[in-house]
């Protein structure tokens, strides 16, 4: 039973109890329960399973009696589907699949709001860094949730039969470099007919028949031995294909994570065609502050309209943070021009390594800094300020004499607030809100209330 299901391209694990399972296995999509009859330790170990997992988890009881009687009971112990002695293995993996994925899309419906919010982020993620950045943020986050299989993200070109990866995780090969796609048979069929592509043991397979013979050829034996390609299509134009390949041959995709690589793939596939689609500069170059590196107000314009956009659509929040460094044209009479830059250039970084990702700052003006907080309330923006003054007391700035330190106030506006009608309001409450912290003696932050 276990290796059809195996074969069947299920991840099998097997457990003599509910909590015996790995801990990093989390719930599974299925649970198939094997007893010998549908007696009292079968009702038991039912109603242990449904209480571990909140019953979230289908289960299917296997019996070893030929009793049919026995699934009846099976079912009115809590079961959600039973087979009993002997078993139709086809039957067993049909089952189990079908199982799986209606909780898929249980779990799809229910958390629907959420996916659609994840890939509103990674849309506008582009916004502020370029798309090979966030390609390789997208790819690394596959590595290390699926990390026994190595991914990469490979677009197709106009040359026929041309295809070309743009980015990669450990063992693939680096960015920009063209593949062969006769190489990559389920890479060929994934562009060929825009369907996903699960290929569990390339060993035995027809699709690699050709590609086995010339690894024979060779002599390079296989090089992998489980791979898919999702494809990443927008509408109904094909991008290109997320490509998963493993050498481990006990590893196996399983139905959550072949939907998650498809959400991956739609989502990446979102982010290449609003690259395309989106304006540039007049002289074509990411528009970036030439001191700090930091993006500049047009990009931060940008940056407010589309998260004040998602948070109306999505009735989120998000905040908006001022920041001004207190005696900076003193501090350039004093000490000279180049160390007053170097000075901005260091808390630039220091304001951009306290960020998460989902976070953004740009260059405000001369001696000012604004960050945008995602989903974060006044309250988090307020938090925000005072751990970036931690730590502006135990760094140590180069060109600032020995044990001297930076200033800063910070004004602060969350959305939505009474106040804003447009988003060009966002700005005038937040200036006005520094200027309330600059007057304040003590904390020296201003909230626009």
């Amino acid at each position: 039973m276990e290796r059809a299901l195996s074969r069947a391209g299920f991840h099998v694990i097997e457990a003599a109890a509910p909590a015996q399972g790995p801990p990093e296995m989390g719930k599974p999509d299925v649970a198939v329960i094997t007893a010998g009859e549908a007696d009292g330790s079968l009702a038991m170990l039912v109603q242990a399973l449904q209480a571990a997992w909140a019953g979230q988890v289908p289960l299917i009881a296997v019996l070893g009696s030929p009793d049919r009687e026995g699934s009846t009971r099976a079912l009115g112990f809590g079961a959600d589907d039973a087979l009993a002695s002997p078993v139709h293995l086809p039957e067993l993996c049909a089952r189990v699949e079908a199982r799986a994925r209606r909780r898929l899309g249980d779990r799809a419906a229910g958390n629907g709001r959420v996916q659609e919010l994840l890939l509103d982020l990674v849309e506008h993620a582009w916004v502020d860094r370029r798309l090979a950045e966030v390609l390789d943020v997208m790819v690394d986050g596959v590595a290390r949730t699926l990390p026994r299989w190595e991914a990469a993200f490979v677009l197709a070109t106009d040359s026929v039969g041309g295809a070309r990866i743009v980015a990669g995780s450990r063992g693939m090969a680096s960015r920009d470099v063209r593949l062969d796609i006769e190489r990559y048979p389920e890479l060929a069929e994934a562009l060929r007919t825009g369907r996903p592509v699960v290929v569990p043991d390339v060993q035995s397979d027809p699709l690699f028949e050709a590609a086995r013979r010339r690894w024979g050829y060779e002599g390079t034996g296989l090089p992998v031995r489980a791979v898919a390609a999702m494809p990443m299509m927008i509408a109904d134009r094909l991008i290109g294909v997320l490509l998963l390949r493993t050498q481990d041959a006990n590893v196996r995709l399983t139905v959550t994570e072949e939907m998650f690589a498809m959400q991956v793939a739609r989502a990446a596939a979102r982010l290449v065609d609003a690259d395309a689609r989106a304006p540039v500069t007049s002289n074509g170059a990411v528009a970036t502050d030439a001191l700090t590196g930091l993006p500049t107000t047009d990009v931060l314009d940008r940056k407010i309209l589309a998260e004040a956009e998602r948070a109306k659509r999505y009735s989120l929040t998000f905040s908006l943070v001022l920041l001004d460094v207190d005696q900076q044209t003193a501090l350039n009479e004093r000490l000279g021009r180049p160390s007053g830059d170097r000075l901005l250039v260091e808390l630039g970084r220091m304001i951009q390594a306290e960020l998460r990702a989902s976070d953004f700052v740009a260059r405000y003006g001369g001696d000012e800094f604004a960050v945008l907080l995602a989903e974060t309330g006044a309250y988090g923006a307020r938090e925000l300020v005072h751990r970036l003054r931690s730590r502006l007391n135990v760094e140590s700035f180069a060109g600032l004499p020995p044990g001297e330190r930076p200033r800063v106030a910070a004004g602060i506006v969350a959305f939505p607030h009474p106040a804003i009608e447009e988003t060009g309001d966002l700005v005038v409450l937040l200036e006005a809100a520094l200027r309330r912290g600059k007057a304040q003696a003590e904390e020296r932050i201003g909230v626009a209330e």
